[in-house]
């Protein structure tokens, strides 16, 4: 009787919804759940993406320098020497031959230099030695940058931090992680696939996966990829070699327009997010980005969504999430529980897609408001044709 009841009165509804989907309940779910994840910890101290330079400049290969020895050719003017110095840590002057300058300061080179035209070229040798160009790295940034493409960093600047400075900076929609490719040459040998991270928090539930970290390293024999978030408890673990430059090394800032979680619903207009294919923005439906500075949890996504109503709105949502391992897991929020048990709701993630799951009450309402409307207006219906 009931369903013959329903199936007579939903023609007058004006409106269709979905079954309710079950889930966990939000208030069974461990505490990781409901703990600032994406926005946890610190921001980065930028300067940790520099490299803190010698006291003293140390040559080394690809160092151009400008040699002056007075009185090595007779009747000569006396011009400096332009000398690179050599893979092999060395430089070649005329008639001293080859000199070993690698790892020493000016003042050091200076000295060798002195020392090599003394054994029987020179008396009382008093060259003098300029640095005329650092060596250099060539990286390339590309992404979320104002300034991306190649840019030239300087011997003790060929770091992350530089290389972003060159680049300008970040634009407005940058990601809070910084991606660095680099190549691994042929002789270097090969190390485990993936190392990881430290993961941001740990598992309280084993029968629930955990959300695993989001910043590896990715190791394989055609290069490595390593991410450096820009907050949280990781950026403990940067080392100097991670964030050390080399040419042909590449930097990647991500767009953060996947950060976007979905309200089933009639949504505004103005919150279409969009992404981009080739050349083409395409529609990526009706969504929202999530906040850079802070977390949300499901009533505040659902408020944001214009759900919040006391007549209008369905009391519960369940949450589909997709874990790192693939497999879905739905959570179940009630509204009302959730205003005043902090336990009976759930962070939002990137990707969420929140279901208004209707209730009888929300049913009766609908379909009582369906009714009265075409009860009052059917009379004039023929009026109007």
């Amino acid at each position: 009787m009931l369903c013959l009841t329903w199936l007579c009165l939903a023609p007058f509804s004006g409106c269709w919804a979905p079954f309710v989907s079950r889930g966990i309940p939000a208030t069974s779910l461990p505490d990781h759940f409901r703990i600032p994840f994406r926005t946890a910890g610190e921001p980065l101290n930028f300067s940790q993406l520099t490299i803190a330079p010698p006291k003293d400049y140390l040559l080394g290969p690809n160092d151009i320098l400008e040699v002056t020895v007075p009185g090595l050719f007779e009747r000569a003017e006396i011009h400096p020497l332009r000398v690179q110095v050599m893979a092999n840590g060395e430089v070649y002057l005329p008639l001293a031959g080859s000199v070993r300058v690698e790892g020493m300061n000016l003042v050091e080179a200076q000295r060798a230099i002195n020392q090599a035209y003394a054994d029987g070229f020179l008396q009382e040798p008093r060259a003098s030695v300029v640095l005329a160009e650092k060596s250099s790295a060539t990286v390339l940034v590309l992404g979320k940058v104002k300034q991306p493409g190649m840019h030239l960093l300087p011997k003790y600047q060929n770091d992350v931090g530089h290389a972003l400075a060159a680049a300008q900076g970040f634009e407005e929609d940058a990601a809070d992680v910084i991606e660095v490719h680099r190549r691994t040459m042929p002789e270097q040998p090969r190390v485990e696939s993936v190392k990881r991270l430290p993961p941001p928090l740990e598992c309280e539930c084993r029968s629930l996966p955990c959300q695993a970290g989001q910043f590896d390293l990715t190791c394989g024999a055609t290069g490595q990829v390593y991410a450096i978030p820009l907050r949280g408890p990781y950026v403990e673990a940067l080392r100097p070699e991670d964030i050390v430059l080399e040419s042909g090394d590449v930097i990647v800032v991500p767009s953060r327009r996947h950060e976007v979680f979905y309200v089933v619903g009639k949504l505004n207009q103005t919150n279409t997010v969009r992404f981009t294919v080739g050349e083409r923005d395409r529609e990526l439906g009706v969504g929202f980005v999530l906040p850079r500075d802070r977390e949300i949890d499901v009533v505040t996504a659902v408020a944001m969504a214009g759900y919040i109503d006391p007549i209008d709105s369905p009391t519960t949502v369940t949450v589909h999430r997709v874990l790192p391992d693939g497999r879905p897991l739905l959570i179940h929020v009630d509204l009302i529980a959730a205003r005043y048990d902090p336990r009976a709701t759930a962070l939002v993630a990137p990707g969420d897609i929140i279901y208004l799951n209707p209730d009888v009450h929300w049913w009766m309402r609908r379909t009582f408001d369906g009714v009265v409307g075409r009860l009052i207006t059917a009379p004039y219906e023929s009026l109007f044709r």
